[in-house]
């Protein structure tokens, strides 16, 4: 009796065991080399690493375009860094590729019910409702706010500088508060104030915010937040709203601000447009086009709530940071910092402009291959997760080596399958900061169009693409014009940068100091007018 027992509770074992082996063996993804830890899989080195792209760089060399990485509790993650995939999984598939759900529900409670989270046709209700105030007209009427806001940063400079040949100042502390500013007056006609001397709810809030609420988490975060999304959708919104964690407390304390003030505002905004005075800010053009469609494609309150949060929060730091990287490269390479900065003085005195126009900023061809290389060496976003909603075939525009030197040409993903998306990689010296490459003919190679500005996945491509890529476009100009016009940058030879990522944002910090969070130091000094 007792050796039937173990016998049958043996061969129970064992099935179940082949059972997985055959499932692990058989799953589409199989066929591709890979790795990762068999708890946490590859999650520790990416969350963990000083440069941000490090490990994705190291995959492409060791896998090609395509490899099979071991997630959290042996989930099968697909990684993919190919052009003609990244074309498929954006543009090619519709909605057959959406954001994880267990990241939708991170992004519902940081932000609310916003177009990050819609899909199928509310996602397209959403677009419609917003477009207005991301036209391309309408971006070009915030440039001067863009400028002026620069300036008013650029004043405070000079008075650093004060009876000094230079000063140490920290660029992700200045431009994170200057783009809050010029967001708040371009997108929603606010005073932020953040420039003020005065430390206000604001700063403190938005204050290294990326940085606080996704940086380094420990093994145990890790596990802890991998083990949750496990769990139904209900049960990740409960656990979301009453388990206590830091990092959930600064998210929900900026989401209800975010929503104080865009409940003033969208009041105002309302009263505005119904009296026929609306104004020209996004905000406004959002609001009226919105009371403007019919009852079915409007957005409700809790919906107009989501959007500005969205705006709020993905509206100034990220901009912050790609005006900072700017700066940082340009402070590398004197010769390139003075190129651009001849290439501005000549334009105004060419131009002679009361104000930057986007005529002007256009007509830059050195200014917008800096821009270029640096949305491309430093994206602020470094990896896009997705999740397939059906089952599909996804090409390869490069083949790479599978299991047993197997060639794979494209790939088979089940509905569920889970896909992090790279930008390909540009050429053999990708890794180097060369503005030159997007002056060159066929130096960038366009094999498929994927990205919504210079083919580049910064602003994510297809019916996902960023709906304000043209607003950041001319604020991060406008501010590099203004910037380099009057000032000099030099890095400081003790101070080592780091480019960690915080939940996939790249973000810089300084050796030695992560615990102060995000920091880009500087040297500054007036710029000397015969450059």
């Amino acid at each position: 009796m007792v050796f039937t027992l173990v016998s049958s509770t043996a061969l129970v074992i064992f099935v179940a065991a082949f059972v997985a082996y055959m499932r692990r063996r058989l799953h589409p993804i199989s066929i591709l080399r890979g790795h990762g830890h068999w708890i946490l899989g590859f999650l520790p080195m990416r969350s963990n690493t000083a440069h941000a792209g490090k490990l994705e760089l190291e995959l492409l060399r060791t896998y090609g375009g395509a490899a099979k990485l071991k997630g959290a509790f042996g989930r099968r993650l697909l990684w993919v860094c190919d052009p003609k995939a990244a074309q498929y999984i954006l543009q090619g598939a519709d909605y057959g590729f959406e954001r994880a759900d267990e990241k939708k529900e991170f992004v519902r409670f940081s932000i609310g019910s916003s177009i990050l989270i819609a899909k199928g046709d509310v996602h397209k209700r959403h677009r419609r409702i917003m477009q207005p105030g991301f036209g391309a007209v309408a971006v070009t009427t915030y440039i001067p706010i863009f400028a002026q806001t620069a300036r008013r940063m650029s004043e405070l400079w000079v008075e650093a500088l004060q009876d000094k040949e230079e000063a140490k100042l920290d660029m992700m502390f200045w431009t994170v508060r200057a783009t809050l500013d010029a967001l708040g007056e371009a997108a929603f006609d606010y005073e932020f104030d953040a420039l003020s001397d005065s430390p206000n709810e604001i700063t403190r809030l938005f204050g290294n915010f990326v940085v606080k609420s996704g940086l380094r988490p420990s093994d145990w975060e890790i596990f802890l937040g991998q083990a949750v999304t496990l769990l139904p959708n209900q049960i990740i919104q409960l656990w979301n709203a009453f388990m206590p964690n830091k990092r959930r407390t600064i998210l929900r304390d900026v989401r209800w601000t975010c929503e104080r003030i865009a409940s003033q505002l969208i009041a105002e905004k309302s009263a505005a447009v119904i009296a026929d005075r609306t104004g020209t800010d996004v905000m406004s053009l959002l609001v009226k086009a919105n009371l403007s469609a019919d009852a079915e494609s409007r957005l409700n309150d809790e919906e107009m709530l989501g959007q500005l949060s969205t705006l709020i929060l993905a509206g100034h730091e990220t901009t912050a940071s790609a005006i900072a990287w700017a700066l940082y490269e340009l402070a590398r390479d004197p010769a390139m910092q003075n190129r651009l900065r001849e290439e501005i003085r000549t334009m105004r005195r060419e131009r002679n402009e009361p104000e930057l126009t986007a005529a002007t900023l256009d007509s830059m061809p050195y200014l917008n291959a800096v821009i270029k290389e640096t949305l491309r060496m430093r994206p602020t976003v470094n990896n896009l997760q997705k999740q397939a909603t059906q089952d599909g075939l996804i090409p390869l525009l490069t083949p790479v080596i599978g299991e047993g030197g197997v060639l794979v040409r494209e790939i088979i993903v089940r509905k569920g399958q889970k896909v992090w998306l790279n930008e390909d990689i540009f050429g053999p010296d990708a890794d180097l900061f060369n503005p030159e490459r997007w002056l060159e003919d066929g130096h960038v190679a366009r094999q498929a169009t994927v990205g919504v500005y210079g083919n580049l996945l910064t602003f994510g491509g297809g019916h996902r693409a960023c709906l304000g890529w043209r607003f950041a476009i001319y604020e991060l100009s406008a501010f590099l014009v203004e910037l380099l016009d009057q000032f000099q940058f030099e890095v400081d030879a003790n101070v080592k940068i780091w480019s960690g990522a915080a939940d996939s944002v790249m973000t810089p910090m300084v050796e030695g100091e992560l615990d102060k969070g995000t920091q880009l130091p500087l040297r500054v000094r007036l710029a000397s007018m015969a450059e």
